[in-house]
Order: structure tokens, then C-alpha cells, then sequence
């Protein structure tokens, strides 16, 4: 499981959405999770990852998973789970953080 970290406490998840779909590519959908805390990306129907946000101590960290049942959930947390933890890293949540140091 892929997690991302960024030096942030008060990330919501409408921002990090927003963020994640300036930085993925087209054919990619997000959609919000029924927990605050939780959304989805989707690129076909079997290719997918959750992903949980967790504030912690003036950060927060994003926990990915491939999405599936059986096989296609171990295909999806070495790929699009990294797809997505990689695009969070490069979001301009991060950098916005790596401009202020």
C-alpha cells in the first residue's frame, strides 16, 4: 500500500480531488467516498484505488489501495495505486509546500 505524505494538516478532500484531477490524466474519474475522509479513482471499470486520508501531527498522510477482488486488486495496488500515490506526490498540494521551504 503506497502512502503519501504531505506536510499539510488541513487538507480537505474536495481540495485534494481537485488537485488529484489537475494532475491525472484524461480518463481518469475521482469520486467521493461515503466517509469524509475517503474517495476513489476509476479508470475502467476493473482498474482502481481508494484512497484514505489521515491527518496526523501538521501533516497528512494519503493511504492508497488497489481496488478489485482477488487478482485484479493485487494488479491494481502495484499499478494504479502507485499511479495515484505518484500523482498525489506532484500535485500542487506538494509542491506549494516545497516552494515554502
Amino acid at each position: 500500500m503506497p502512502t503519501v505524505t504531505i506536510p499539510r494538516a488541513d487538507i480537505s478532500r474536495d481540495e485534494a480531488i481537485q488537485a488529484l484531477t489537475q494532475e491525472l490524466p484524461a480518463g481518469f474519474k475521482i469520486k467521493p467516498g461515503h466517509n469524509p475522509d475517503v474517495f476513489t479513482v476509476e479508470r475502467g471499470t476493473l482498474s482502481g484505488a481508494k484512497v484514505h486520508m489521515k491527518p496526523n501531527a501538521g501533516s497528512t498522510q494519503f493511504h492508497v489501495h488497489g481496488t478489485g477482488i482477488i487478482i485484479g486488486r493485487i494488479v491494481n495496488e502495484f499499478g494504479m495505486a502507485r499511479k495515484v500515490a505518484s500523482a498525489i506526490s506532484k500535485t500542487s498540494l506538494a509542491q506549494s509546500q516545497a516552494a515554502d521551504r
